[in-house]
């Protein structure tokens, strides 16, 4: 009998969680606030709405994590060819929607799609986490390849987080400030594919100490969350809202909640309505990536109208379910090209 290993928890329930993550940015992006300011409940919700971001971090420790078992499941080849037509076609095919109706100039739509605006002119010009997953995704099999001979690789994780702390205190006068939004989310990426060696290599089994530390881990997180971002502090980087809280939020949240699905689903009383919770927010984490793809753009067109004519909670509702059905849609055209593109790869090229 296989012992039990408490990291694996986080691939169990991936699609739930990432679900969840993909849930809560669009909460940041569009949620409209339904309580009423001065109520205690108005400054929680001003609060997760306001740090809904973090549902990248979580996303990018679940794709570190993920990484380290595709690579070693797949050549270095097959290894990019799943990320390009998972990612990249999706993103081509939005760009040139919104390029079409929106009436880009061909020179911005090249820079978009080639990740050019990204680096040269802003990484907000057009769904960022996209050219930042990829570029992750070109670098990760190097780093890992330099990982994996380490001698003591705990001690090598920490030197290149130190060595990334130093480098983004000296570009501190010569960046892009913007730029830090991307690169701080290299610790996180980074710590993904450190769980993710130990997940392989190891069993893990954590004990009650465990996961007090990770709770506190979590209301420290939250804490400086709600410092950086709701009363300014900074905390030695530029941009630091997106960096140590969601730091420490990333790499406790998603274990908890994947620790508190598991226990309710061994409870007779809740099981199969958990069961139902799971199955719904993994529905979000199947189509995660077009559900970001198209919450944005799609909420400029249709949101201001909608607020003039319903109440928030009314326009949340209505507003999620327009994004999920579009969301979907993409989610079926990406899969038709996909099936394309694998027919050929199976049949013609059969790329290894």
């Amino acid at each position: 009998m296989n012992e039990k290993n408490d990291l694996q928890l986080l691939f169990q329930y991936r699609g739930a969680l990432m679900g969840i993550a993909a849930l809560w940015i669009l909460v940041t992006h569009e949620w409209q606030i339904v309580s009423f300011e001065g109520e205690w409940i108005y400054e929680i919700e001003r609060f997760w709405k306001r740090i809904g971001f973090c549902g990248v971090d979580i996303f990018m420790i679940l794709s570190g994590m993920g990484m380290v078992f595709s690579l070693e499941k797949n050549s270095i080849i097959r290894f990019y060819y799943n990320r390009i037509k998972r990612i990249i076609i999706p993103f081509w095919f939005m760009a040139s929607v919104v390029a079409f109706i929106d009436k880009w100039d061909k020179v911005f739509y090249f820079k978009v799609i080639t990740g050019i605006a990204f680096f040269r002119i802003n990484i907000y010009s057009f769904l960022w986490f996209v050219p930042a997953i990829i570029t992750f995704y070109i670098l990760v099999p190097i780093f890992y390849a330099v990982f994996k001979r380490a001698k003591n690789k705990y001690i090598f994780i920490l030197a290149v987080l130190e060595i990334w702390l130093l480098v983004s205190l000296l570009l501190k006068a010569y960046m892009r400030e913007d730029l830090y939004g991307f690169t701080n989310r290299i610790p996180i990426f980074i710590m993904g594919v450190f769980l993710g060696w130990i997940c392989r290599e190891k069993t893990v089994h954590f004990n009650k100490t465990t996961w007090i530390f990770l709770i506190i881990t979590l209301i420290l997180g939250l804490y400086l969350a709600y410092q950086s971002n709701m009363n300014g502090m900074q905390l030695i980087l530029p941009v630091s809202n997106c960096c140590i809280p969601n730091f420490l939020i990333a790499v406790s949240l998603p274990l908890l909640i994947a620790k508190v699905m598991d226990m309710l689903c061994t409870v007779k009383v809740i099981k199969y309505a958990d069961i139902i919770l799971i199955k719904i927010f993994s529905f979000f984490g199947m189509i995660s990536l077009e559900f970001y793809c198209v919450q944005e753009w799609i909420a400029k067109k249709i949101l201001p109208e909608m607020v003039q004519h319903a109440g928030n909670l009314l326009v949340n509702l209505e507003l999620l379910i327009i994004v999920s059905v579009c969301g979907m849609v993409l989610y079926l055209i990406n899969k038709s090209i996909v099936k394309g593109f694998d027919f050929i790869d199976t049949h013609f090229i059969n790329v290894n």
